[in-house]
């Protein structure tokens, strides 16, 4: 009998790295029988094959490791955060070449896809009309360059850019997903991310002296202290201070990096730069801080995608720290990436 991914998902259960979860094994089941139809259907050309899937579900529930599992478990596929995927589009369609946008992009999936079947991309949200817009035309090639794609999202597809610029452009995409996907809700009691939680106190709430200083002990606990060092990091054409770091460590506020004009790359490149960093003096993010609550969303998701680690010392607590209603949904993936990041590991 040949091995398959829940013989994968039933070791890791043996092994006492995870609990069994009846619904992770009812996803596995419903992953495995889409890819299986979707090779089948390539034999036998159908209008009504399903070319994908789409899970969604709240944080915490696995879908990233079952997913990742598949995607391991195949040997032909290719998992990426969906930051950095649009990220290395940007740069590619907005490269200097002369050549029309739309066959840069083009010629960047076909590249991207070479030598693989599968392409999972995880944390799938759409946060401005940049990526609204051409979601649906990266989809669409690279159904063409016949990749089974498998997205994860905390939202369902018609919840995807809710209230954003021109939405009504973006529908045809959720249109295509909901008709083209398996649209699959995943839910657990469970989340996966706080059971692995170390107890180690790196969320320091509320700003008061004695968490100020607790803060600050324990920077100067992990770093050489007489080894304190500025630290210039170049994105493009851009310059990154920070003014106090040592070896992979540095020390921030808030105010210097979430309310500059700092975007994904840049922070992509600061999670590269740095295995664990000190926010201080974040604040109870309300509507006034709208714009800087999103470059907290992007900093957390790189950062944690790189396996990084975050001291903070933040007005409220990580359940009560974004209080913009519009952004709410988006801040729980954040809340629970704060919940495991908050462990140090900077060997």
């Amino acid at each position: 009998m040949s091995f398959t991914v829940l013989d994968h998902y039933k070791g890791f259960v043996s092994n006492s790295f995870i609990k069994k979860d009846i619904s992770q094994i009812d996803l596995l089941k419903k992953i495995s029988f889409a890819w299986d139809q979707f090779n089948k259907n390539n034999l036998f050309f159908s209008k009504k094959k399903k070319i994908g899937i789409y899970v969604y579900g709240f944080v915490g529930t696995g879908k990233t490791f079952l997913l990742s599992l598949f995607c391991q478990y195949s040997k032909s596929g290719k998992k990426i955060h969906f930051n950095h995927f649009m990220n290395s589009i940007h740069e590619a369609i907005n490269s200097k070449e002369n050549i029309n946008k739309n066959k840069k992009l083009e010629t960047f999936i076909k590249e991207f896809c070479k030598d693989i079947k599968i392409l999972f991309i995880d944390e799938l949200h759409i946060f401005n009309i940049v990526d609204a817009l051409l979601i649906r035309k990266i989809f669409l090639l690279l159904e063409e360059n016949n990749i089974f794609v498998m997205t994860s999202s905390n939202f369902k597809p018609d919840d995807l850019y809710k209230n954003g610029l021109q939405r009504s452009d973006f529908i045809p995409f959720i249109k295509h997903i909901k008709e083209n996907y398996d649209v699959i809700s995943v839910d657990s009691e469970t989340d996966y991310r706080r059971l692995a939680l170390n107890q180690s106190k790196t969320y320091f709430t509320p700003i008061n002296r004695d968490t100020e200083e607790e803060f600050n002990l324990l920077f100067n606990r992990l770093v050489d202290i007489n080894n304190i060092t500025t630290k210039k990091i170049e994105v493009k054409s851009r310059e990154i201070n920070f003014t106090k770091c040592s070896a992979n460590v540095a020390y921030c506020t808030f105010e210097f990096i979430c309310n500059t004009n700092l975007a994904h790359e840049d922070y992509a490149r600061i999670a590269k730069e740095f295995k664990l960093i000190f926010i201080e003096k974040v604040p109870k993010m309300t509507n006034d801080y709208s714009d800087q609550c999103r470059r907290f969303i992007s900093l957390i998701d790189m950062l944690y995608d790189n396996k990084c680690s975050v001291v903070i010392l933040a007005e409220n607590p990580i359940s009560s720290l974004c209080q913009i209603t519009n952004l709410s949904k988006e801040f729980q993936r954040t809340a629970s990436r704060l919940y495991e990041m908050t462990i140090i590991q900077t060997s």
